[in-house]
């Protein structure tokens, strides 16, 4: 697949080591916050570890992701979003080209933050940022000891309903990964081991 005249500026820069700490400190975060979510209900009873444990983590999510978005804003002009955010209507042909290619059993042949691959990205950031907002909605709002009502009721509703697109992001990326290493393509040691793909 002929991509040279789509590639998007920055879309071939290094990942710098801001991106990656980022990357490794979020898939250790979201790791921690899916494995205390169940704890999370105790919110309703007067003792409520797990509410505060499940919240902490969730609330440093959020954090990170402000940090990022702000990297994303100000920092190198190859890490920011405008190098592939918004979306444009040829970066959706893009996506609809990779999609093409993929129904072909191909895996699209451009740099990372194109077409498909791009869109992934971004949904992982609204999935993330979906629950990060309601989470600490719910940590300094909700009130402890009691079920939640009115307002919160409906911001608990929605994080709840957003940990249903978490599992959904996590197979669609971490099958990536797989699908190009089984091709050669090892994308996931320039994240951890700083090598060049």
């Amino acid at each position: 697949m002929n991509t040279e005249n789509t590639v998007i500026p920055g879309a071939t820069a290094p990942l710098g080591n801001p991106v990656r700490f980022w990357h490794l400190a979020m898939i250790a975060l979201v790791l921690m916050a899916v494995l205390t979510g169940d704890r999370a209900d105790d919110y309703k009873q007067i003792e409520h570890a797990g509410f505060l444990l499940h919240g902490t983590i969730g609330v440093t999510v959020f954090v990170a992701l402000c940090f990022y978005f702000l990297y994303s804003f100000l920092g190198p002009q190859g890490s920011r979003l405008t190098t592939w955010f918004p979306l444009t209507l040829n970066r959706l042909k893009q996506t609809g080209k990779d999609l093409a290619v993929l129904s072909r059993f191909k895996l699209p042949e451009h740099k990372r933050r194109q077409g498909l691959a791009g869109l992934v990205e971004f949904f992982g950031l609204m999935a993330f940022s979906w629950l990060a907002v309601t989470g600490t909605l719910m940590f300094f709002f909700m009130e402890r000891g009691v079920k939640a009502q009115g307002i919160m009721h409906a911001v608990k509703e929605a994080h709840e309903i957003g940990t249903v697109l978490i599992p959904v992001y996590l197979v669609i990326h971490v099958g990536a990964v797989i699908a190009h290493s089984v091709t050669g393509h090892q994308v996931w040691k320039e994240m951890f081991f700083l090598e060049k793909n």
